[in-house]
């Protein structure tokens, strides 16, 4: 099955405050791109057919939740972030359901170990 970013439903966690400042600093319109970027390359991964698979050091699989939910840790570059920079993100899909649940976003240099994780998707 083939995903696009207007299947399912898409959540942005509590914890993932990282990205709001990062919406604050940038245009509507760069955000906007950046958003549709980020959903269209997890599509990417989720359309091969097993929604656990690596995409190199771009998509770790890491765990599962007791209600069904896939954890990823992504790499996400985005504009102006240079070499170094870039977004650690925990995030939870629910292939079936065709959810994705963005449960914590951390800086690169904060990146998150396995208590982290634990912790950003320990109430879902």
């Amino acid at each position: 099955m083939h995903y696009s970013p207007e299947d399912g439903k898409w959540e942005i966690g509590k914890n993932a405050t990282l990205l709001s400042d990062l919406r604050e600093r940038m245009t509507p319109e760069e955000y906007a791109a950046q958003k549709k970027a980020l959903k269209e390359f997890l599509c990417g991964d989720f359309s091969t057919g097993n929604c656990t698979n690596s995409q190199g050091r771009s998509i770790s699989p890491m765990k599962a939740t007791p209600s069904g939910g896939k954890v990823l840790k992504v790499r996400w570059a985005y504009p102006g972030c240079g070499k170094s920079g870039s977004l650690r993100l925990v995030v939870v899909a629910y292939c079936e359901q065709l959810r994705v649940h963005i449960a914590d976003a951390f800086d690169r240099r904060e990146d998150p170990d396995d208590e982290d994780i634990r912790d950003a998707v320990s109430d879902l």
